[in-house]
């Protein structure tokens, strides 16, 4: 397919949201252009290679479970996009794989996969704890560049989304908007709906913003704590 801690967030009074960072929205661009999930038959495995999924708190019920069921559709960790490049159960994009410097830039990995176990690609789809690992990495830098750009700070507000319906902010829904459009075209929607929300939306950004309400409402109910980067009810 991401510090300082950031606590709760408790929305300070209506201000102009600050200037939107150019921060590196390493997986928006290919979102657009994703095509849907298709499941595609697991490798073969190594017998050495243990089947037991790492224990993850708050079940298939929490924020890693519905991130799982919406970008693998429950195809599991071997599942692959032959469209995108996507990997595993959480979908990881070759672009994230890179941000979080687990491939290189030719697609090769590199020693940080290595200390988890991965020098391939049947190593990462074979390997629950990698993922997971990967995805404790990816959560990280998604959290860094929310930060960074100002948009996590927007947790706890509700605005007026596109339909005209309210929609509460979350740490979770912004977690999970970045995680599918990236961190840069959340906090161009967030800069939209609260400074200039009775502006037409662009053309080119319409279905982007959709998606980033559609997480920001799918996952507005679970719990998220931001401490470093690392979610404890993940």
């Amino acid at each position: 397919m991401s510090i300082e801690p950031v606590q709760g967030a408790a929305m300070r009074p209506a201000r102009r949201v600050k200037a939107i960072a150019k921060t590196a929205d390493f997986k928006g661009t290919l979102a657009r252009a994703q095509a849907p999930f298709q499941p595609h038959p697991a490798p073969a495995r190594n017998s050495g290679v243990a089947e037991a999924r790492p224990a993850a708190r708050g079940g298939e019920s929490g924020f890693r479970g519905r991130i799982a069921a919406q970008e693998s559709a429950g195809a599991g960790w071997a599942a692959r996009n032959l469209s995108s490049g996507a990997l595993g159960r959480y979908q990881m994009l070759p672009v994230a794989l890179r941000d979080i410097g687990w491939q290189d830039a030719e697609g090769g990995w590199t020693a940080q996969a290595a200390a988890s176990g991965v020098r391939s690609e049947s190593d990462f789809l074979a390997s629950p704890a990698a993922q997971e690992a990967a995805m404790t990495r990816y959560l990280q830098r998604t959290e860094q560049q929310l930060s960074a750009n100002g948009a996590l700070g927007a947790a706890g507000r509700t605005v007026t989304a596109m339909d005209g319906q309210p929609l509460p902010i979350t740490q979770a829904g912004l977690v999970a908007a970045a995680h599918r459009r990236g961190a840069g075209t959340v906090a161009r929607w967030l800069d939209h709906r609260t400074r200039t929300p009775d502006a037409p939306v662009p053309e080119t950004s319409r279905a982007a913003f959709a998606s980033v309400e559609q997480r920001l409402r799918d996952f507005a109910g679970l719990s998220y704590a931001v401490r470093g980067g690392v979610s404890p009810s993940a």
